[in-house]
């Protein structure tokens, strides 16, 4: 396509570098519902840290379940740094779960000295680094 001269460009329906911007909500609120399904995986997660940690006590099992929550937290949170800060808070918060359920059955220890008695720091490391690094991993 050549241009004769003194023909003008067409114009552009907007500015080139408006693509790189993020689009803005409208007032309904569209992109609202895409923090939900993180929030929703992080919750589901502890509540079900919990039930696995607390009620069926299940120690091993919770290194699957911490696998499979960073990979799925990965895949619904971008960038891979607050991927990997879901992640880890959402086994954070199944652990203190788990912790909290010790308290209701009696329990007397601290968060620390339970879990070291109950699962060792090896498996605690373990499950907090597999949710936190898949999660990074895992991001889009």
């Amino acid at each position: 396509m050549t241009t004769e001269p003194g023909e003008r460009r067409p114009k552009l329906d907007r500015a080139p570098g408006e693509r790189y911007l993020r689009p803005e909500s409208d007032a309904a609120g569209r992109d609202a519902p895409l923090m939900w399904p993180p929030v929703a995986v992080m919750i589901g997660g502890a509540i079900g840290y919990t039930i696995l940690g607390g009620i069926l006590a299940v120690t091993a099992g919770l290194v699957v379940l911490a696998a499979f929550l960073g990979w799925l937290l990965g895949k619904l949170v971008s960038p891979p740094s607050r991927g990997a800060a879901a992640g880890l808070a959402t086994i954070a918060l199944g652990l203190a779960g788990i912790w909290l359920f010790g308290r209701v059955e009696g329990g007397v220890l601290d968060p620390i000295t339970y879990l070291d008695d109950v699962q060792g720091w090896p498996l605690v490391a373990l499950q907090l680094a597999l949710g936190s690094g898949l999660a990074a991993a895992s991001s889009r």
